[in-house]
């Protein structure tokens, strides 16, 4: 899911690229962000943030009754077992896996905007907001 965090082709937009499991989050960052194959054409060969998300949770073919299936098919999926939200601002990263809350799977929204561009905003000489 390519993104611009500020008006696509604005000199202070950022651009970010999320890979997902999660639909939920493909559908929520066409209404977060400005999203597509225009914000992927104002990345052009230009630097950006690199976002990896999973719910961490497969589907598995298993007993409709065991944990793990539920957990796989309920409608809010996560890995209650392994959850990390990891966020890397010298390296311009971002990784989030067990979790499908909003704020932890859409990573152009708190990750980006708020942490990652602080540190980009120092570095650069601008203030994040």
């Amino acid at each position: 899911v390519p993104f611009s965090m500020g008006p696509i082709g604005s000199p202070l937009s950022k651009i970010g690229i999320e890979i997902t499991d999660s639909a939920y989050v493909a559908a929520s960052m066409r209404i977060m962000t400005r999203m597509g194959a225009e914000a992927l054409k104002a990345l052009g060969d230009g630097d950006f943030v690199p976002c990896v998300h999973s719910v961490g949770q497969p589907v598995k073919e298993s007993d409709p009754n065991s944990e793990d299936y539920k957990l796989a098919h309920s409608p809010w999926p996560c890995n209650i077992k392994h959850r990390n939200i990891c966020h890397f601002p010298e390296d311009r990263e971002i990784i989030s896996f067990g979790s499908g809350y909003g704020g932890n799977s859409l990573l152009g929204k708190k990750c980006f905007a708020l942490r990652i561009a602080s540190v980009q905003a120092r570095d650069e000489g601008w203030l994040a907001e």
